[in-house]
């Protein structure tokens, strides 16, 4: 060693990050967990969730889609209508926390003619809430009851003072607790752990083969 040369923190971090990064790639194991898993995971989660808050709205089958409302909800970035499933399997997506609320909007057929019947207003929006997706429930709530404020504000002193009413109901379901997250995942991880460090455990001589 040159002991002319004067000590530099610098090169005797650079020098064991160095060592270390050679003694990861010697390893397989090291590699996987410690180089690829984190820039998979790096990857995935960095493309989920990039736009935002979106709320799935399914559209009842039936539903009238020949209003201003639904019109209205069809140009909200925030909300994304769902059409092209069964009744069916909206009702299970609900139940799942699959879809944010189910959408069903009628034609108030006691309206007409619309000779000033205030107490029936031409169109009622029906939402559908869902005890799994509470959020996202209050994020839509507020969204279409702001939306039918200035709606039904925009109709005054005509002779349909009121455009729509909105109507809620809400689905209780079972409530979805972190552990029903967290459990899976450990369970997968634990299952690749033991399928690449298995081979590790057997004695020297004795092969993945040999145990069948």
């Amino acid at each position: 060693m040159n002991q002319n040369k004067p000590y530099s923190n610098f090169n005797a971090t650079l020098a064991i990050a160095k060592a270390s990064f050679r003694s990861i790639l010697r390893s397989p194991s090291a590699v996987i967990f410690t180089l690829l898993f984190p820039l998979i995971f790096i990857l995935v989660f960095g493309f989920i969730g990039g736009g935002g808050i979106t709320v799935d709205l399914g559209v009842a089958k039936g539903s009238d889609v020949n209003n201003p409302v639904y019109k209205a909800l069809q140009t909200t970035s925030v909300i994304h209508l769902v059409t092209d499933e069964s009744a069916d399997q909206m009702k299970k997506d609900l139940a799942k926390g699959h879809l944010d609320a189910i959408l069903d909007i009628t034609k108030n057929t006691a309206a007409w003619p619309v000779q000033s019947r205030p107490e029936h207003p031409p169109y009622t929006v029906n939402i559908q809430y869902t005890s799994a997706s509470q959020e996202k429930g209050k994020i839509l709530n507020s969204l279409i009851s702001g939306m039918l404020f200035k709606m039904n504000a925009a109709m005054a002193g005509n002779a349909v003072p009121t455009l729509a009413e909105l109507k809620e109901t809400t689905v209780t379901v079972r409530e979805y607790k972190t552990i029903d997250f967290i459990l899976p995942g450990q369970l997968g991880f634990s299952l690749l752990s033991t399928g690449v460090f298995g081979n590790a455990s057997l004695p020297p001589r004795l092969s993945v083969t040999a145990l069948w």
